[in-house]
């Protein structure tokens, strides 16, 4: 078994799950979310995060990709701003793909991967991928496949993580290559100018996207418990696992970052 197809195991099997339905009310999304909002909840932090990412588009007409579309939240999201037709998304799972399609009916979806973009030159408008691209082998070379299929003048709108120095040893257990493991926001725009694109913005966004599902994951099990969703058993268990995962997050990811980017008018 190759390292994606593990990771490949590891998100179907997450994603089923009962506590991951729950803690993202069955919305389709696995994603940190953008909490410098009005968001009480993941989904609306998660939706938050896709709209945020979205208006860093400034044109949205035309043809749209969602690359690692997971089961179909972010699909879904950008059905506020594009017609149902305009959208295409893609995932490297043939379940995540199943889950997609039904939660965005009318769109378009393939399983493929990021890398190996199977579309013609000047295909779409705008790309989004959405806290992905740390996995994929490798970033510069989604990058390049995006500027390929992007057409000019299209937008590319990301969100992505920079993970701490001392994680470079495991980085391939968590099935992340070393090649992604980029060291600061200046590198990280650096290697968008090297793929070809240009009005580049990269911002951390740490705080308001990772502090504040830190933040909420912890607190998660205790308002499920006053709320009679969750019981007192599985809410001990469930704060441990929390406050084990936000430890854990906040000791790895150096950066959070939000990035927008065009590709030349040639």
């Amino acid at each position: 078994m190759t390292a994606q197809d593990r990771m490949i195991r590891t998100y179907d099997r997450t994603m089923v799950s009962r506590d991951y339905q729950q803690y993202f009310e069955d919305s389709g999304f696995y994603n940190f979310g953008y909490w410098n909002s009005h968001a009480k909840s993941q989904r609306e932090a998660s939706e938050a995060l896709v709209d945020h990412l979205i208006d860093k588009i400034p044109n949205k007409e035309g043809r749209i990709l969602d690359v690692a579309c997971g089961p179909g939240g972010t699909t879904k999201r950008l059905l506020r701003s594009y017609a149902q037709d305009m959208i295409t998304g893609i995932n490297v799972s043939q379940a995540q793909i199943a889950e997609a399609r039904k939660r965005a009916p009318g769109c378009t979806f393939h399983v493929m991967d990021a890398t190996r973009l199977d579309f013609p030159e000047a295909q779409f408008d705008a790309v989004i991928c959405v806290e992905a691209a740390f996995h994929f082998n490798t970033r510069d070379t989604f990058l390049r496949e995006s500027l390929r299929v992007l057409k000019p003048g299209g937008s590319l709108v990301l969100s992505d993580m920079l993970l701490c120095k001392f994680f470079r040893p495991f980085a391939e257990l968590a099935k992340i290559p070393r090649a992604n493991l980029v060291a600061s926001i200046a590198e990280f725009r650096s290697h968008l100018a090297a793929a070809g694109f240009e009005a580049i913005d990269v911002r951390d966004a740490t705080q308001a996207c990772l502090g504040g599902f830190r933040r909420h994951v912890a607190r998660w099990p205790a308002s499920e418990r006053r709320g009679g969703r969750m019981g007192i058993g599985k809410s001990l268990v469930a704060s441990l696992v929390g406050w084990a995962m936000a430890t854990y997050l906040g000791i790895v990811c150096r950066t959070y970052l939000l990035a927008s980017a065009r590709k030349p008018v040639i």
